[in-house]
């Protein structure tokens, strides 16, 4: 199982925070934004820098975190200024910054507001995504979230199953399902080799904030700590061959934290409900 540093508990800081708190928390993959690669490119960092940073530091490069142009609208319309900047990113920029630093995996997201894309074309369009990924040997999982045009399971598996494309699965977040339309039984019945992929963080059940929006940006909790029935999740996805997991908290407070406490703050919290859900954790994740 690898153990992904998904860095929205880092976001205030720049790449080499996302290192420094990846290697507090004991992880053994890291993933990338674009607009983190372009900070980084612009600060003087060659992508072979980057590269070798990550990697001697114990923490490869594994997942590009995000692409949405696989559909004909990037972004929607509720969406602040850092994730519009992050969303709105071509497809040649995503594979050409694969390309760059070697990454094997990418998640793809909806980008567009419900209702506004037809289901064909989205079908369409994340097929060709992933001929493309194929090409050069890229894994794409899609992430469903229950406030834009893609919310739930249950519409993301049918994009992925008409679709029907080897390299390709669903990221189950672990906030977004619970918060969604939560459907356990379609959960257990999708094929396993379509659920290697999860992001964990936990949260209250009663939303807070003014949308469900303002929750999953300000208010998520880490593993563990919060009301989300995140072990049976797990459990459910672990049977299945969880290949990669890691925590996604993106929150006020995991902001007030320096990259080395939210980092380990992130990998103790997961590995427990790991722990709890029954995971067998290679020695390389303990």
């Amino acid at each position: 199982m690898d153990f992904v540093f998904w860095p929205a508990a880092v976001r205030t800081f720049d790449f080499e925070g996302h290192i420094r708190a990846a290697v507090a928390g004991r992880f053994t993959h890291l993933a990338i934004d674009p607009i983190t690669y372009r900070r980084a490119r612009a600060s003087g960092l060659s992508a072979a820098d980057i590269k070798a940073m990550a990697s001697d530091a114990g923490v490869p490069i594994s997942h590009l975190d995000t692409f949405t142009d696989w559909a004909p609208i990037r972004v929607p319309s509720e969406v602040n200024q850092a994730l519009r900047e992050r969303f709105d990113v071509s497809s040649d920029e995503c594979f050409d910054l694969c390309e760059a630093l070697g990454i094997k995996a990418i998640l793809a997201v909806a980008g567009y507001d419900p209702g506004a894309v037809e289901r064909q074309r989205l079908v369409d369009g994340f097929a060709a995504m992933c001929e493309r990924a194929n090409a050069a040997a890229i894994w794409v999982d899609l992430e469903f979230m229950p406030f834009w045009g893609l919310p739930d399971l249950r519409s993301a598996w049918d994009i992925v199953k008409t679709a029907d494309r080897p390299n390709s699965g669903i990221l189950i977040d672990t906030w977004h399902f619970s918060k969604g339309a939560p459907d356990f039984d379609l959960l257990r019945s999708i094929p396993d080799r379509y659920l290697i992929a999860s992001q964990v963080s936990d949260a209250r059940v009663a939303q807070r904030g003014a949308s469900l929006f303002e929750d999953t940006v300000r208010y998520r909790e880490f593993a563990g700590e919060g009301e989300l029935p995140i072990v049976e999740i797990l459990q459910i996805l672990i049977d299945k061959g969880l290949q990669n997991v890691g925590p996604e908290v993106f929150s006020d407070y995991a902001d007030t934290l320096t990259p080395e406490e939210a980092g380990k703050r992130c990998g103790d919290t997961l590995r427990r409900v790991l722990e709890q859900a029954g995971a067998d954790l290679p020695s390389n994740v303990l």
